[in-house]
């Protein structure tokens, strides 16, 4: 078979020319698209407090979802459950499989060493710390917390709550008072503020613990319920669940996390955590926030364990 022979146009060199650039460049380009930073996201399951596990669950997968599509050079991915049991977050968190995660103040105490200090994203009506109050009739004799032993109390199931065991652990210890399980005669959990507060002001129940912000909506509500009870002890300011990355995130991909997490009502799936969480947005804040917080829980820890056999708290 013979060859004809034709001279090569300035086009067919140019042709060429971008065909070897583009083969250059190739693998290069793909190293770029492998090398985007991940960040891997759990929530703790406890910041829950009794909420549908599966409705936010799907919450945080569809956010997700929306909102990497804005983040170029980052990729946000969720572990497959998404909200995971205590020990198992502590322990992704400190082998390191974890880069950002919504953990309650008792989970933050455990890995605060790995924390980066400068990027912990809460809720704005925490900013600046919230309180727990413990509610009792007026006309009761209750005058300091001694005089509730052997009382039946009753508390708010809700994510602010969580560190109500620590607050009455440490209070009660402060006083060389026994353990909430031995002190109280019960121990009563209600999702509904209305069954929390109203059993105090009918003089079914002795006490009722609920954060200061539900006590005040429920006032509002209903002004006799400020008259007729009143408030017999209140908790340090508390942060009961965060946001926190780990040290040495990449910078990028975190404060990208963190302008999603930040704007997160912005999008529909968005408005459906906040509503879970009960809030209206995140402010960044460092971990000097944690102060108090931290001090109750380590303060807690200390405490001896109760005795097995103990009274338990009735449902």
């Amino acid at each position: 078979m013979s060859y004809l022979y034709k001279p090569l146009t300035r086009r067919d060199c140019l042709a060429l020319m971008t065909g070897a650039a583009t083969a250059a460049l190739a693998p290069a380009l793909c190293r770029s698209e492998s090398a985007k930073a991940v960040l891997r996201l759990a929530i703790s399951v406890e910041t829950l407090a009794g909420a549908n596990v599966n409705d936010a669950r799907t919450a945080y997968r569809v956010w997700l979802h929306e909102v990497s599509r804005q983040f170029g050079t980052v990729t946000a991915v969720v572990v497959p459950e998404v909200f995971l049991p205590s020990e198992q977050l502590v322990r992704d968190i400190r082998e390191g499989a974890l880069d950002c995660f919504g953990v309650t103040a008792l989970e933050f105490t455990r890995v605060v060493d790995l924390i980066d200090p400068d990027s912990l994203v809460i809720e704005d009506y925490l900013a600046d710390g919230m309180e727990y109050v413990l509610l009792v009739h007026n006309s009761s004799t209750f005058e300091t917390i001694a005089d509730l032993r052997g009382a039946r109390m009753v508390s708010h199931v809700h994510p602010d709550m969580v560190l109500l065991p620590a607050w009455l652990g440490t209070m009660l210890a402060e006083n060389n008072l026994p353990p909430a399980p031995q002190f109280f005669a019960a121990h009563q959990l209600r999702d509904s503020l209305n069954m929390v507060v109203l059993p105090v002001f009918f003089h079914r129940m002795d006490a009722a613990c609920v954060a200061r912000r539900h006590w005040q909506t429920a006032v509002e509500l209903n002004p006799q319920l400020g008259r007729d009870v009143r408030v017999l002890a209140i908790s340090p300011k508390v942060v009961p669940i965060l946001f926190a990355f780990r040290r040495n995130t990449v910078s990028n991909a975190r404060k990208a996390l963190i302008g999603s997490i930040q704007h997160i009502s912005s999008v529909p799936a968005g408005q459906q955590i906040v509503a879970l969480y009960q809030s209206s947005g995140f402010v960044v804040k460092t971990i000097s926030a944690m102060k108090s917080t931290v001090e109750m829980v380590r303060q807690f820890e200390r405490l001896p364990t109760p005795l097995a056999g103990s009274r338990k708290a009735g449902s």
